[in-house]
């Protein structure tokens, strides 16, 4: 009998990415594991004398990408019920489902208890003893399929969080998002397993941000402000949980002691001078190509390097009495927040460059950063890096300055020319300061485009 299986996703030169326990069967996908020896009792059915060695299901999908990210959610989940089980814990998705492999619902018990099925079920779980025998403990396990047999009450599971949390959309949809989730909700469930929410303590919390933290690279690890991004993932979790259950319980990952957060803190990046500023723009027009043509509208736009790079030419309006460049979502690049969406006047630099990436093949503005795949987002992390190494190969930036330090330049550069803040604001696509910024049409093009045009160098 084939116990295990592991499929080829795909391959970049030496590199091969592959997805265990799926196999293929007709159109559809299946997922296919090996139980250990000391976990198959929790998958033998009531009554019946032997216990599974496999567990194979359909993923009920034909996408192979789907199946692999179905089948690591399969795997996480049995790793944590193993885990639960190794340590004495009780799992009570593994009591529904021993239920509803006898043809019993949680309640039944109380709702029947006369009944042959109930009466059977109680005694194979249970076992069968005379009155003058000793009867021994039962365990965590036993109980708990047991309680929820005669109560109907189903305790709430981490997972049972998880996929509420999801239900209710409120997973970010940006893939390195999406990434980093997956990343802390496996360390979870490395200190955790599968729990019920119940039994989550301050002291999970607490290791939880040991693990990130050992998990790291360097000497000290994982620093604060990584520990802080991982809490903001599961954090959120947990407060849905308890607000969709309606459970009497705190958040022990809210507030949570981040070591050396104080001293931890990232340094901000400087801004360039008018000096270094115009320096950069120079060079860029000697090279002249699209890398430097993106540069160059970020220095004189003061928008984000993944704003920029993720135009499309249809978001570039070049013959209006105002030209400008329409900042909006699409299936390539989103956006970081809702404030982020808006039009920005293109003077001086980010003009000539706007003019020049025009004349370039394909819908993208800079088709240079293309993604290699058709369905994947643009990668602003590595274009970013490019870019900030060109910068520092030509020694155009010193110690604290990095593509990202054009925004801050931007917002100096505007309050320096007396720019009120709410300008500021819609040039740059930072959050509103109140309520009532968000109401009419907002600024003029003319207006922003005049205050661009004061600063231009």
């Amino acid at each position: 009998m084939r116990l295990h299986s592991v499929v080829l996703v795909y391959e970049i030169g030496a590199i091969r990415v592959m997805c265990q326990h799926i196999e293929p069967k007709g159109n559809r996908w299946y997922y296919r594991r090996r139980i250990p020896n000391d976990c198959r009792d929790l998958h033998r059915a009531p009554g019946s004398k032997k216990a599974p060695e496999q567990i194979y299901f359909s993923l009920k999908t034909a996408n192979k990408a789907e199946a692999c990210r179905l089948a690591v959610s399969h795997t996480r989940r049995l790793d944590a019920l193993w885990k639960a089980h190794r340590e004495g814990l009780a799992n009570p998705q593994l009591a529904v489902a021993q239920l509803e492999a006898a043809g019993l619902s949680p309640g039944d018990g109380a709702r029947y208890p006369d009944l042959d099925p109930v009466s059977t079920f109680v005694d194979d779980l249970m076992g069968r003893y005379e009155p003058w025998e000793e009867r021994p403990e039962p365990t965590r396990q036993q109980r708990l399929t047991y309680d929820i047999l005669m109560s109907g009450k189903v305790p709430r599971t981490l997972s049972d969080a998880r996929e509420k949390h999801i239900e209710l959309g409120k997973l970010s949809k940006e893939p390195k998002q999406i990434r980093q989730f997956e990343r802390a909700w496996g360390i979870l469930m490395e200190v955790t397993g599968d729990i019920t929410l119940d039994k989550l303590s301050r002291e999970h919390a607490n290791e939880f941000v040991r693990r990130v933290i050992a998990k790291g690279k360097g000497p000290q690890g994982n620093g604060p402000a990584t520990v802080e991004r991982y809490l903001k993932q599961i954090s959120p979790v947990i407060t849905t949980a308890i607000r969709e259950f309606e459970l009497t319980m705190n958040n022990p990952f809210a507030g949570v002691v981040i070591p050396n957060k104080a001293e931890g803190k990232r340094k901000p990046r400087d801004s360039f001078s008018r000096e270094e500023l115009k320096a950069i723009q120079e060079r860029c027009r000697e090279v002249n190509d699209q890398r430097r043509w993106a540069i160059s509208m970020i220095s004189d736009t003061g928008a984000r390097l993944a704003e920029i790079i993720g135009l499309r030419k249809s978001d570039v309006i070049l013959d209006a009495s105002v030209p400008h460049i329409v900042i909006t979502p699409h299936p390539l690049r989103r956006l970081k927040t809702a404030s982020s969406a808006r039009k920005v006047p293109l003077v001086g630099e980010a003009l000539w460059a706007a003019q020049e990436a025009m004349a370039t093949e394909g819908k993208l503005l800079f088709p240079v950063f293309t993604p290699r795949k058709p369905d994947e987002p643009i990668n602003a992390a590595s274009a970013s890096a490019a870019l900030n190494k060109w910068l520092k190969d030509n020694k155009l930036v010193r110690e604290g300055q990095t593509i990202h330090s054009f925004r801050h330049t931007m917002r100096d550069r505007l309050r320096d020319a007396g720019a009120p803040m709410d300008v500021a604001d819609a040039i740059g696509g930072w959050a509103r300061q109140s309520v009532g910024d968000s109401y009419g049409r907002g600024h003029s093009l003319e207006r922003l485009q005049g205050y661009l045009t004061a600063i231009s160098l």
